[in-house]
């Protein structure tokens, strides 16, 4: 929070500056629209048989919002800013209240004003106590994953609650579902239509011009035009009062204290007690509307703000008002942004409406008194339709039909039942909709088969061909993302529709890749424990590639021993490849041993596709080794003897390596610290074939087998062969691209 001294030192400044007449100016305006807003909510809670507590209502709401303007002007990262107890917390109270006084038998009674204190009190403390914990621990974006929709709903249900409550302010009586006929009567019709015509006329005037001065103009034209209308048809105040058209007359004096530390001894705490679910419901919808309007306030104000401290402050300001009795706030949008768009970016806004609100207080009952119903009512019914307007009809506009399907449930749970009901349901609703949207996000990254996707293991030319011939009897899953209970589902039906293809050769291995997964549910565990049992049988095996920690041990808690010893689990890919070609091979070479006639047959083709490959190899081979004579002088000759380390995995080559002479082994380093052998080069091969463009490493290490020579061609010595012998450099080029080309799809067919 600011120092003190430079709080000072600011004021100070903009007393000075530019921004002080405007600030002024906005401030008074602020402080009217303030005093008919509180009034219009105290109204509002205290309507109906708790109408003889409104006056005592308005002093609580009127001096909780000082402290809200006060608090927030002072110590607000937002300079302008205006926060006020607000029109959502108000119209879910406003049912607590009216439970209350239905439990405590007796509205009228002082205990039932104080035991409706008390629990206003208690909201408000709930409500700062969550904000500041929000706030202190940085969690402000965790609540704004809240889905859009199910926000919508629970903001067009306030709506309504504000539209239900402006009804009840201006009829003077509790509004329900088989009441409603009553409205149409004569008696009752003349009390809230002037209200509603009010309302419906400055919706439609402030949705085309949004001037500031609209609003307070209104209000004040409102009022002269009301009592105009009473004079004209002969009607006095005390008539008025008596027919219900204006509140009764409030005794002289100020609105404020209403209440005293003796008169806590007589609240009813079983009377609150039953409240308390309604009660919890108001922080978090609290929460949703500072989020929502502290968002609005960034946009207007074009500068960054720090959601977490503005629920810092917030939370502060909630906790210390509620000593007042006011009900929760938070900072409101609409006249905070008034002094952004008058150049009134100053402090002075939230001070001055708080002098003004204290004023009101101090001296201002008797002009209440006058204050008519319609017009309050009216006010608050203008607040419910911009809820309906901006969160019910036009998010139509917004969003898919089947979100706004969503709004509309939402909205009209709080409608036909409460507010605790649909925030319950928009919870749930919220949940649903996260675990359809992220099942249909797949995990399956691609599915790749034995036959295209091979070990890095050095394997001889037959078995070469087995894996291309019969590879497909290996599939291999690359799974990415969160893996999700959902989305696991979906994977299941791909391998159930892969293993049961009768078109396909039938798979004894699945291979399921976890490289990319980044975390895991719990109960996805429990569907790949379905999905074993699904495809349980012996000729088919499951293994699982370097699996997220935790993954394993969850999973073979869930499975009988027999049906464990069937997994397998790898560290990497490459080892679970290597392990199931091994597995595969050996089947196919126990059948290429028998004595049956399709055996020899099978085994006649294998050589002669074997021969063809070698003939092949050694056209590539005779042709490499022709090129070394002809690059003669431009290659640097390196011997190594038997095991000694030609180049140590992750090293920076020096050029292309040509293997004139002996054998260079090809090798990986397992995570155990064990080698894999992936290849053997001998006379007329060659290998690190990039590092002759640019600097190259491989995790490779290549060791000698036996006696080496390699003629080494350097990218030095590449650009001086391309000056003197182009043809010659043209023709090394097309080597090594033929070489990076074909690398993994059998021997290149070379033409030097």
């Amino acid at each position: 929070m600011a120092a003190p001294t430079g709080f000072l030192a600011e004021l100070v400044s903009d007393i000075r500056s530019p921004r002080c007449l405007p600030g002024i100016s906005i401030g008074l305006v602020v402080s009217l629209v303030l005093i008919v807003v509180e009034v219009s909510f105290a109204t509002m809670i205290f309507s109906g048989p708790l109408e003889v507590h409104v006056r005592k209502g308005m002093g609580m709401a009127l001096a909780g919002t000082v402290g809200f303007a006060l608090c927030t002007a002072l110590f607000s990262r937002i300079r302008s800013i205006v926060a006020l107890p607000q029109d959502a917390p108000a119209a879910l109270f406003a049912g607590v209240a009216a439970a209350i006084a239905a439990a405590m038998d007796c509205p009228e009674a002082p205990e039932t004003f104080i035991t409706i204190t008390a629990a206003l009190m208690v909201a408000c403390l709930i409500t700062g106590v969550f904000f500041f914990l929000i706030g202190r621990f940085r969690w402000a974006e965790f609540f704004r994953f809240m889905p859009y929709p199910v926000v919508s709903g629970f903001l067009a249900g306030t709506g309504w609650l504000l539209t239900k409550g402006s009804l009840e302010v201006m009829t003077g009586r509790a509004l329900t579902w088989s009441s409603l006929s009553t409205l149409a009567s004569a008696e009752v019709l003349a009390l809230w239509l002037p209200g509603a015509a009010y309302a419906v006329a400055l919706f439609f005037i402030l949705r085309r011009w949004s001037h500031y001065l609209v609003l307070p103009g209104s209000l004040v034209l409102a009022v002269f035009c009301y009592h105009g209308v009473l004079r004209l048809a002969g009607i006095s105040i005390a008539e008025a009062r008596q027919l219900g058209f204006i509140f009764e007359s409030f005794a002289t004096g100020s609105l404020w204290p209403v209440f005293g530390l003796a008169d806590m001894a007589t609240i009813d705490w079983a009377a609150i007690w039953p409240q308390v679910p309604a009660i919890a419901v108001i922080p978090f919808i609290s929460l949703l509307g500072l989020l929502l309007n502290t968002g609005g306030i960034e946009l207007a104000s074009r500068r960054e703000i720090d959601m977490n401290r503005e629920l810092v402050v917030n939370g502060a300001a909630n906790a210390l008002i509620g000593a007042t009795g006011a009900h929760p706030g938070y900072a409101s949008i609409s006249l905070s942004a008034l002094g952004l768009r008058v150049g009134a970016d100053t402090r002075l806004v939230g001070l001055t409406a708080a002098l003004m609100l204290v004023a009101t207080l101090l001296f201002g009952s008797q002009v209440l008194a006058f204050f008519p119903k319609a017009i309050l009512g009216g006010f608050l019914l203008l607040l419910g339709l911009f809820f309906l307007s901006d969160w019910l009809v036009d998010t139509r506009k917004k969003m898919p039909a089947g979100d706004h399907l969503l709004v509309v449930a939402v909205f009209l749970v709080i409608c036909v039942f409460s507010y605790l009901h649909g925030v319950i349901f928009g919870l749930l609703a919220t949940m649903t909709l996260f675990v359809i949207r992220i099942s249909r996000v797949p995990i399956l990254r691609q599915v790749q088969s034995g036959a295209h996707l091979h070990s890095r293991k050095g394997r001889p030319l037959p078995q070469q061909r087995l894996l291309a011939m019969h590879g497909e009897r290996i599939a291999v899953y690359e799974l990415e993302g969160y893996v999700f209970f959902g989305s696991v589902t979906r994977l299941i039906e791909d391998i159930s529709a892969a293993v049961k293809n009768p078109a396909r050769a039938p798979v004894e291995a699945i291979l399921l890749d976890f490289r990319g997964v980044n975390g895991f549910d719990i109960s996805s565990v429990n569907n790949f424990v379905r999905l074993i049992h699904r495809f349980q049988r012996p000729d088919l095996i499951f293994a699982f590639c370097g699996p997220p920690p935790g993954f394993q041990e969850l999973l073979v808690q869930h499975l009988d021993p027999e049906t464990t010893r069937s997994l397998r689990f790898f560290p990497d890919r490459e080892s679970a490849l290597q392990w199931a070609e091994d597995r595969l091979l050996e089947k196919e070479q126990q059948l290429l041993r028998s004595a049956s006639m399709t055996g020899k047959t099978a085994r006649e083709t294998l050589l002669e596709d074997v021969s063809d490959e070698l003939m092949r190899r050694l056209e590539w081979q005779s042709r490499v080794e022709a090129l070394m004579e002809r690059l003669g002088g431009y290659l640097e000759d390196r011997r190594y003897a038997k095991d000694e380390v030609v180049r140590a995995g992750g090293g920076e080559a020096e050029g292309l390596y040509l293997v004139r002479g002996g054998v260079v082994a090809e090798e990986i380093e397992a995570k155990d610290g064990g080698r894999t052998r992936v290849r053997e080069l001998g006379p007329g091969t060659l290998f690190a074939e990039m590092a002759v463009y640019a600097n190259w490493r491989s995790s490779s290490l290549y060791v000698a087998r036996s006696q080496v020579v390699l003629g080494l061609l350097t990218p030095e010595a590449l650009v001086r062969l391309e000056a003197e012998a182009p043809v010659l450099a043209n023709t090394v080029h097309r080597l090594l691209m033929v070489q990076h080309a074909e690398s993994t799809a059998g021997a290149p067919s070379f033409q030097g």
